[in-house]
């Protein structure tokens, strides 16, 4: 490098300097100011790689993404693709999406103003059992009465056979109602001539069979109830025996349960994972849709799986949690405009430590040592049949708690 080079690099990296001062500097301290030139010098070299290097990897990223949402897309078109050819009952037209984050633009001012479809729509709750449904059904009972709003009868499986059946002059009647629920709700705007929308409370999969376990003991008349005795077969075998209860509520065909079709399922009188057998006379509704569905095959479930939990923010205009049912009912309050928070006071977060995963083992302490395994729930998390029966809720309550906080964070426009 010459004399003359490093003056002007000099005059470039120090431009706040005359250039006799930078000459003078680099005369009386050669040894200092040359090794800062070239320091500088290869720190800008770097810096110009770095950006160059960003830019390339900001590149492959975008590409990476492109391709990713591609195969995502295809992916998804594959899927409603088999679910229209094998499964078009799933398929749900006339619902209102998630008045939060289906399809559905809301700044922080408008949504708190927009929604009249939702609030003149007639409104479906899918009950879930042992998840905040019955304190959900209750409040529902209460409004009705304090707003004189017209509310259909529980809707259980024999009634929705009965519903589906209807001819059009009794639909017509049915279009008058303003609030349905029930256990076999879903499906039900299809039937309907107005707008309507759906909602719903979910629960952890494992706590929500630990619940239904000891209710069963004893409620022994509760339909969910009445299949097999919950206090003669283990946990591990009842959560078999059930399995994933919102997916099969997801799946409902009202046809299913209707008596002329019994060729429809295929009937075995021992539960999965027991020995206890289950005489084959009236077997509720539910039990015969779980019976149909455990003849899927790994293919059809799996297209299932991701059918629904691709559009459970298109079925459900809102969806609620149990852990958090007391926001679950702020945001059903503003999607409906009913008064669910203001009326009914019991629908507080509720948790009861009794029924948490984690206690079971403690009730057992007097069990046989293979009772024992197969009552503790912590035990399961390595039980490949264990996990494959309850792996559709899982699923699905997974893409309800990413909806739910979405919900959240647009009602109460803050991000946690």
């Amino acid at each position: 490098m010459t004399f003359v080079h490093l003056i002007y690099v000099q005059i470039e990296i120090l431009p706040m300097m005359r250039v006799y001062e930078s000459v003078l500097l680099f005369l009386l301290f050669p040894t200092t100011v040359l090794p800062f030139i070239w320091q500088q010098s290869s720190s800008s070299n770097k810096i110009s790689r770095t950006q160059k290097e960003v830019a390339e990897a900001l590149k492959m990223l975008t590409v990476q993404q492109t391709k990713q949402e591609l195969f995502e897309n295809q992916q998804r078109a594959q899927t409603e693709a088999y679910i229209l050819k094998n499964f078009p009952w799933i398929v749900k037209n006339n619902s209102l999406g998630n008045y939060f984050t289906s399809g559905r633009t809301h700044n922080s001012a408008d949504v708190l103003h927009d929604g009249k479809d939702y609030t003149n729509s007639a409104i479906v709750f899918l009950h879930q059992s042992q998840s905040g449904g019955s304190a959900i059904s209750d409040c529902l009972e209460t409004i009705a009465k304090k707003k004189a709003l017209p509310k259909s009868e529980f809707m259980s499986g024999s009634k929705r056979v009965k519903w589906d059946k209807m001819d059009e002059k009794a639909r017509a009647l049915g279009d008058k109602f303003k609030i349905h629920s029930g256990d076999s709700a879903f499906g039900l705007c299809d039937q309907l001539r107005g707008k309507c929308s759906y909602f719903t409370v979910v629960r952890n999969p494992m706590e929500h069979a630990l619940s239904t376990y000891q209710h069963c003991k004893t409620s022994l008349g509760d339909e969910r109830c009445s299949v097999i005795n919950a206090n003669k077969v283990t946990l591990r075998e009842w959560i078999l025996h059930q399995g994933s209860t919102v997916f099969q509520k997801l799946l409902f065909r009202s046809d299913i349960c209707d008596k002329r079709n019994s060729h429809l399922i295929t009937y075995n009188n021992t539960t999965p994972g027991s020995k206890l057998k289950i005489k084959n006379e009236n077997l509720p509704c539910w039990y015969k849709q779980k019976l149909h569905q455990q003849q899927l095959t790994k293919t059809d479930r799996q297209h299932l799986i991701n059918y629904i939990t691709d559009n459970l923010d298109e079925y459900f205009a809102a969806i609620g949690l149990y852990d958090e049912l007391e926001n679950s009912a702020h945001i059903f309050e503003h999607v409906f405009q009913l008064p669910f928070s203001r009326v009914c006071k019991n629908l507080k977060n509720t948790r009861n430590d009794e029924l948490s995963v984690g206690n079971n083992r403690a009730n057992n302490n007097n069990k046989p040592r293979d009772d024992l395994y197969e009552n503790d729930p912590a035990n399961f998390q390595y039980d490949s049949e264990v996990l494959d029966a309850l792996e559709p809720d899982y699923q699905i309550y997974w893409k309800a708690q990413q909806i739910f906080k979405q919900q959240k964070q647009r009602l109460f426009n803050k991000i946690e």
